[in-house]
């Protein structure tokens, strides 16, 4: 259920982002409502603060980090 909610959210983001972070915050709100853990993977993916998803180009950005 929880992988098809992101796999939803990913097909619809590009269309609408509020849907996409309405299916995000439905499969958290379900994973915690059945006390599930969610893969590691696709915690990585959802912003903890506003349930929508970190794509790099799409609705994030992305930092990389040097030396010094």
């Amino acid at each position: 259920s929880a992988l098809s909610l992101c796999q939803a959210a990913h097909w619809v983001l590009p269309h609408s982002q509020a849907l996409a972070r309405f299916y995000c915050s439905t499969q958290r709100g379900a994973a915690r409502r059945l006390v599930l853990r969610m893969a590691p993977s696709v915690k990585r993916l959802l912003c903890r603060r506003c349930c929508s998803l970190l794509l790099p180009g799409v609705g994030s950005c992305q930092r990389l980090r040097g030396e010094g």
